[in-house]
């Protein structure tokens, strides 16, 4: 080799290796690029399928029942963390459980990715994605609108009062009497029976009848009638409408302020009535309450006597929104059920009172939470009262264990009764439920709702209507005021909310 050429070899290899070198770092980059692209889009997918499991494990949980918490975490994988608020009367935001004046309900999701993706990339490590939804008035279930269910039968005597509004007293089966000077703002409607109002019993309603109606006294109907067979006596008064499928037989002194249809009229004013009849022939007017028919509330006593058992019965569905169950062993009095309410703590619990319930003496229960009390028997007498500085609802209950779609009263079970000038007070909403008697008398004061085998309310009594619902069930609608609640309505939209 030439002088002149020395080290031009050494000088090639150099460049070649150099070249071979920055081949090398270029293709590791693209390669360590590629590897971080690839665990960054697998993060991303993680992130983004837990975020949209969060917003269908929420929708789930909003729509099977009530609402008990603003915030959903999971446990293992996926990893989400959802949030709720909702928007009621303004544009505003509020996080928490949707009350039952929502308009939006909105469900905000973050979810983690299994797989974390390198430093550089750990902003994909989560996703966030936001739902809203239209809310769905959620009333408890076949309660809505229904301020007094009787299964076998209702009656009311002597000067009972009934605020009930916009809302109904029904019966199944049997018949319904008002023989009461009372002024009963409420419609009733029978399904298989007959109705009798005497003296001077004023519904300020309708009134529907499968069986015969007979108006008596100077009982007033003041809205509509529709029944199979009408009589009525002395000055009874129909202020609306009358549809009679068979036979109206009108007495003198009766006052009907509206159309009277009937398939014919006797009585000593049927001549002139005649005229103004027309043909029965007409379809009558429907309700727009459907037949709720008898609700099955079965319970499954605790064995754990004089303890709080910090936890749901959770195999009861309709019970597993109570956070504690206290059990009493004997009889529960006054005493002993203001201890197991404080002992409860502000959580929402079950009162266990197998023995029964027998307030005896004068004093006030005072609610801190949401109670329960389930016994066989209930009795409240003398002047006593219940009570709460807050909104709270009562149940009691004697629960009905044998499913076949009516009540049935067993041998162990007793009455539930209610006397002495006893008072439920404003801030507290009761659900009375019994498979067997109901009776409230004796210038008692009661606000809530009452489903009952029968039901009688007498003796200067007030009754006040206010929607409690049963426990844990899901809602079928119906007119009536709003639980405290709402339930998820159609999903108005669905997006990403990320960076």
């Amino acid at each position: 080799m030439p002088e002149s050429e020395r080290g031009s070899s050494l000088l090639a290899v150099v460049g070649i290796m150099a070249v071979f070198g920055i081949i090398s770092v270029t293709i590791v980059g693209s390669t360590m690029s590629a590897i971080g692209v690839s665990g960054a889009t697998q993060a991303g997918v993680q992130a983004q399928a837990a975020a949209e499991a969060g917003i269908d494990a929420a929708a789930a949980e909003l729509s099977t029942g009530p609402c008990t918490r603003a915030h959903i975490q999971s446990e293992g994988v996926p990893n989400y963390s959802v949030t709720l608020s909702y928007q009621g009367g303004s544009s505003d935001w509020k996080e928490g459980c949707a009350p039952a004046d929502a308009s939006l309900i909105r469900v905000v999701s973050t979810g983690t990715a299994q797989n974390a993706a390198r430093a550089g990339s750990a902003s994909d490590n989560t996703r966030t994605v936001e739902a809203i939804y239209s809310g769905k008035t959620s009333r408890s279930a076949k309660t809505g609108g229904i301020a007094i269910y009787a299964h076998l039968g209702f009656s009311v005597i002597e000067s009972v009062t009934i605020h009930a509004k916009d809302s109904t007293i029904y019966v199944h089966e049997g018949n319904a009497s008002c023989i009461s000077s009372g002024a009963n703002n409420v419609d009733i409607i029978v399904k298989a029976g007959d109705v009798t109002l005497g003296e001077s019993c004023g519904i300020f309603g309708d009134v529907w009848a499968s069986g015969a109606v007979k108006v008596e006294g100077s009982s007033i109907i003041h809205e509509s009638l529709i029944a199979a067979k009408l009589n009525t006596l002395s000055t009874a008064q129909v202020i609306g409408n009358v549809w009679v499928s068979g036979k109206a037989t009108i007495g003198l002194g009766t006052k009907i302020g509206g159309t009277l249809t009937a398939g014919s009229v006797a009585g000593l004013l049927g001549s002139i009535l005649s005229v103004l009849t027309a043909s029965g022939s007409q379809p009558p007017p429907v309700s727009n309450v459907a037949d709720p028919g008898w609700f099955e509330l079965n319970y499954k006593y605790s064995n754990n006597p004089n303890k709080i058992r910090v936890q749901s019965p959770k195999d009861q569905a309709h019970w597993k929104s109570f956070e504690s169950v206290y059990r009493i062993e004997g009889v529960c009095g006054l005493p002993e059920l203001q201890a197991a309410a404080d002992s409860l703590a502000g959580r929402p619990g079950i009162i266990e009172c197998a023995a029964g319930v027998d307030v005896a003496s004068a004093g006030v229960l005072t609610l801190g939470s949401d109670i329960a009390v389930i016994a066989e028997s209930f009795k409240f007498r003398e002047s006593a009262q219940i009570n709460s500085a807050a909104k709270h609802k009562l149940w009691l209950v004697t629960p009905d264990g044998s499913p076949n779609n009516k009540p049935t009263c067993n041998a162990k079970d007793g009455p539930f009764v209610v006397s002495q000038s006893f008072k439920v007070n404003p801030n507290v909403d009761v659900m009375v439920y019994s498979p067997c008697a109901v009776d409230i008398s004796t210038s008692t004061q009661w606000r809530g709702q009452i489903w009952g085998g029968t039901v009688h309310l007498g003796t200067s009594g007030v009754y006040t209507y206010a929607e409690v619902g049963f426990p844990g069930a899901p809602s079928t609608g119906g007119a009536g005021t709003p639980s405290g609640t709402v339930t998820l309505g159609p999903r108005d939209s669905i997006r990403d909310v990320n960076g």
